[in-house]
C-alpha cells in the first residue's frame, strides 16, 4: 500500500510543481478513494505553496455546486481574518459581489472565485495556487461533463487560469470527463491505481517480498487474512491467520498472536462452526491478559483493543445461541473495556446487549436498569440513533413490570426523540 501511496503522492506532486505547459489534470476516482487522494494533496500543502484550495461537497448541480464553493471559500476567509486581524496584518479582501450572484452562470461565479484567490497571491511564481474540486458523489453526470468542460474552457498560450493548477476529480465508475485530455488543451488524465484490487495486490506483493524484513511482513498477512474474511475464502483466511498465530506466538508478541487467534475464531464465526470459534475466542483470552499482566511496560496497553473485540466476539457467540448468563457477562466485561477506552458506541450497545440478556431470563428491573445507564450515556454524548433503540426497549420493560408512570415518561420522551429525528433528517 506505501507503494501506491508513494506513486499517488509524486504523480500529484509533479503535475503541480513541474509540468507547467498543463492547466487541468482529471482525476478519475471511485467515490471511496476520493477522501484518501484529497488528504494526500493536502499533505503536500507545505510542499507546494500557501494556496491550497479543496473542495469535496457533492455534485447535484452545477447552480448548487456553486454555492457551495463559494460558502467554503468564505468560510476560509472568515477564519484568516480572525488570524490576520489577531497578527494585525492587513486583511483578505472581500470576496467578488458576482461569487453569490444567482442570476450569473454558475461557471462564471466560480471563475470569480479562482480569479479571487489567485489575487491573494503575493508572489505567483514561489506561491503556487492549487485548486481542487474532489466532490465526494457526482449525481449529475452530464451536468458535472458541462460545468468542467465550460469552466476550463481557455485559449492558449495566454489562459485566464494561469498560475492555476487544477486539479478535478472524475467519476470512475461512470466518468463524465474521459475525453477531457482531447478537448481541453493542456489537460492530462490520470486514473491512480487504488481499487481493491490494486490494494490487495500490493499488500501480496509486500507480503510475499523476499527483501523485506519477515517482522515487516506479518502484517501484510493479517492484512491479507482480513480481505480473505471478508471475501468468504475461509479456508485461505484460517491459513493466513494461523500462521500468523504461530510466528506472533513464537516470537513473544502477545497483543498479535491474540489478534490472531481471535481472528482464526471470527473465521470459524462467520462459518457457522460455533464450537471452533468458541474455542479459539477462549484461547485467544490468555496471551491478551498475559499482555496486561506484562509490568513496567506501558506499550501493554495494545492488548486492551484486542481484549475488546474478543470479548464482544464471546459475547455475540453466546447471545446466538441464547446462553444468556454467559453473554450477559462478557458484554459486561466488554463495556467496561469499552467505558476505559471512552468508546460511547460500543459502551452503549453493550449496555443494550445485556438489557437483552435479562430480559430474556426474565429479569425485568435489571433489564430496564441496564438500559436506562445506557440511554444515560447516549444522551451525554447525543447518540441518538442509540438512544432511540434503548428507550424503546426501555418502554417494553416498563409495560412488563405495569409501571404506568415510567411507560408514559420513556413514551413521551420517544415522542420528542422521533420529532428531533425527522427533523435532523430533513435538514441533512
Amino acid at each position: 500500500m506505501r507503494k501506491l501511496l508513494d506513486e499517488l503522492t509524486e504523480r500529484l506532486r509533479s503535475f503541480i510543481t513541474q509540468e507547467k505547459d498543463k492547466v487541468l489534470l482529471v482525476i478519475e476516482l471511485l467515490d471511496a478513494s476520493n477522501g484518501l487522494v484529497v488528504k494526500t494533496v493536502d499533505t503536500l500543502d507545505d510542499e507546494v505553496g500557501d494556496m491550497l484550495w479543496l473542495f469535496v461537497d457533492g455534485f447535484t448541480s452545477s447552480a448548487d455546486y456553486a454555492d457551495r464553493i463559494a460558502w467554503r471559500v468564505y468560510e476560509k476567509r472568515e477564519r484568516a481574518s480572525k488570524l490576520l486581524e489577531k497578527a494585525k496584518e492587513p486583511l483578505w479582501p472581500s470576496l467578488p459581489r458576482e461569487a453569490f450572484e444567482r442570476s450569473l452562470s454558475p461557471v462564471a461565479r466560480v471563475r470569480s472565485l479562482m480569479l479571487y484567490v489567485r489575487a491573494l497571491s503575493p508572489d505567483l511564481d514561489a506561491v503556487r495556487v492549487v485548486w481542487g474540486m474532489f466532490p465526494g458523489h457526482i449525481a449529475d453526470s452530464a451536468g458535472y461533463r458541462a460545468f468542467v468542460f465550460e469552466l476550463m474552457a481557455h485559449e492558449f498560450p495566454n489562459p485566464w487560469c494561469h498560475h492555476i493548477r487544477v486539479l478535478i476529480r472524475d467519476d470512475a465508475v461512470r466518468p463524465a470527463l474521459g475525453d477531457a485530455q482531447t478537448q481541453l488543451r493542456g489537460t492530462l488524465l490520470y486514473t491512480p491505481r487504488l481499487g481493491p484490487e490494486d490494494f490487495e495486490r500490493a499488500v501480496e506483493d509486500h507480503a510475499a517480498d523476499p527483501n523485506v524484513a519477515l517482522e515487516e511482513r506479518m502484517p501484510a498477512l493479517l492484512t491479507l487474512a482480513g480481505l480473505d474474511y471478508a471475501h468468504k475464502r475461509f479456508p485461505q483466511a484460517i491459513d493466513k491467520y494461523q500462521l500468523a498465530a504461530r510466528y506472533y506466538g513464537g516470537t513473544g508478541r502477545l497483543a498479535l498472536h491474540a489478534l490472531a487467534l481471535n481472528g482464526v475464531g471470527e473465521v470459524h464465526a462467520r462459518a457457522e462452526r460455533p464450537n471452533e470459534a468458541l474455542a479459539y475466542f477462549e484461547s485467544a483470552l490468555t496471551p491478551a491478559f498475559q499482555r496486561l499482566e506484562q509490568a513496567n511496560d506501558p506499550g501493554k496497553v495494545d492488548a486492551i483493543p484486542v481484549l475488546l473485540n474478543i470479548t464482544l466476539n464471546l459475547g455475540n457467540l453466546y447471545l446466538s445461541q441464547r446462553r444468556w448468563t454467559e453473554a450477559g457477562g462478557y458484554y459486561q466485561a466488554a463495556k467496561d473495556i469499552a467505558h476505559a477506552m471512552a468508546n460511547t458506541q460500543v459502551e452503549v450497545q453493550c449496555a443494550e446487549n445485556i438489557g437483552v440478556c435479562y430480559f430474556e431470563l426474565g429479569q425485568h428491573v435489571e433489564a430496564l436498569q441496564a438500559w436506562e445507564q445506557g440511554s444515560a450515556v447516549a444522551r451525554t454524548f447525543e447518540a441518538y440513533e442509540h438512544l432511540h433503540r434503548l428507550l424503546v426497549r426501555q418502554r417494553d420493560a416498563c409495560g412488563a413490570l405495569r409501571a404506568a408512570e415510567r411507560y408514559e415518561a420513556v413514551s413521551a420522551e420517544l415522542h420528542q426523540l422521533d420529532a428531533h429525528l425527522a427533523k435532523a433528517r430533513r435538514a441533512s
